[in-house]
């Protein structure tokens, strides 16, 4: 077998549990459905993509900062201020991890992930402090989110109050009163509906060449789509017992069947 080749995939393989490392501040909290570490750096990726003044060639190294910065947790879990570890022991475990995950890479590419990690934490380049407000601005936007899908007023209160005064950089400032606005107005802003269900959907609405199954006009299957997605919506907030997804879905496949009969 190819060494190299065993390395990457031991190396890809952590990354991958990174996918399945859940973000402890959440779990302490009681929020339903938690992202990972992994979900967590993906829309700080993104978002370094938006920051409006940067060049291309810091943007690029604020994405590589972002996909970086919480690697370790894929060895050692998410380590916050809730475990009682101190800072120091904190840098050195993740540290560590970073130099057995990096040792599995090609010389150049583990230095520069190395060299990345470091960055991060010394917090003495520009990107790198862009980035840790990426960090502190994703996990406000992502306490926002969780208070809305669960409906259940300003119960991530403590997040804001320990952490809207820790953002130095001016843009994510901006978006930080933006999303600060929305929250104190009780704006019910539109989330995304569930992606999952859409996903399940398809396989029910269309066939493998996109064509739709059934002989409905396409407005009708939108509405009994959107029917679907509103009332797996509402179920999810109420405290009783509710249908899940798949009765649902087989509830709406019955209807379209009995239609097309």
């Amino acid at each position: 077998m190819n060494a190299d080749l065993d390395g990457l995939l031991e190396f890809l393989l952590y990354v991958g549990q990174a996918k399945r490392t859940f973000r402890t501040g959440w779990v302490l909290h009681g929020v339903e459905k938690v992202e990972s570490v992994a979900d967590h750096m993906y829309r700080m990726a993104v978002m370094s993509l938006l920051l409006p003044t940067l060049s291309e060639e810091s943007k690029v190294r604020c994405m590589k900062l972002a996909l970086v910065h919480d690697l370790a947790e894929s060895v050692v879990g998410d380590l916050t201020e809730f475990d009682g570890i101190p800072k120091t022991e904190k840098r050195r475990r993740e540290t560590e991890a970073m130099l057995y995950l990096t040792s599995l890479l090609p010389a150049d590419v583990g230095r520069e992930i190395f060299s990345l990690f470091n960055e991060y934490a010394d917090q003495k380049t520009s990107e790198s402090k862009f980035v840790k407000d990426l960090d502190i601005f994703d996990m406000l936007l992502q306490a926002y989110e969780y208070e809305k899908l669960q409906s259940d007023g300003e119960f991530l209160e403590d997040f804001f109050t320990g952490s809207v005064h820790n953002i130095k950089t001016d843009i994510v400032k901006q978006w930080l009163k933006q999303l600060m606005d929305c929250r104190a107005s009780g704006e019910q802003f539109q989330l995304p509906t569930d992606s999952n269900l859409n996903t399940m959907l398809k396989h029910i609405l269309y066939d493998e060449q996109g064509t739709f199954l059934y002989n409905f006009p396409s407005s009708e299957l939108r509405s009994k789509s959107n029917l679907c997605i509103s009332t797996k919506s509402k179920s999810d907030h109420s405290n009783s017992s509710s249908m899940d997804t798949t009765q649902l879905l087989a509830n709406l496949v019955k209807s379209m069947k009995h239609h097309r009969s």
